[in-house]
């Protein structure tokens, strides 16, 4: 047994030694490996007018009980270009509630992602193609 204990710290020493200090977090995305190919782009409000409604509505089919939803006026907006793949994406987010029959209230938060090919920099790209559509337990 004091055999296995000893081998055990030796594994887990070695494991620690081998591990560098860390990168730590840079560029726009919070991701080290991102700092070279992703900058952030600046959001056209041409895009939120087409973008908001469209991602809302996605939304509101994911949920339970979508006749209810009731989106918070503030929507959140963010942009990146990665050039190691030549898009930009544009993430849609917020708060959604919503309500069963029997009167329980859901708060939930959503994030959309749409993208274009190419670094969009016009008031009116081509249509943005939607990537993800999350909807989560936790509001933002």
């Amino acid at each position: 047994m004091t055999r296995l204990a000893g081998i055990l710290v030796l594994t887990l020493l070695a494991s620690c030694a081998g591990a560098g200090p860390s990168a730590g977090i840079d560029g726009p995305t919070g991701r080290a490996g991102d700092a070279r190919s992703v900058s952030s782009v600046n959001v056209r409000d041409t895009w939120k007018m087409d973008l908001a409604p469209q991602s809302q509505g996605l939304v509101t089919k994911k949920l339970t009980f979508p006749k209810t939803a009731r989106f918070d006026e503030k929507v959140h907006f963010e942009a990146y270009y990665d050039a190691e793949h030549d898009v930009t994406r544009l993430g849609v987010y917020g708060n959604v509630k919503s309500s069963s029959d029997y009167g329980t209230s859901y708060n939930n938060g959503y994030y959309v992602t749409w993208e274009e090919t190419g670094r969009a920099d016009s008031d009116f790209p081509p249509p943005w193609r939607l990537v993800d559509v999350e909807v989560m337990d936790l509001t933002y």
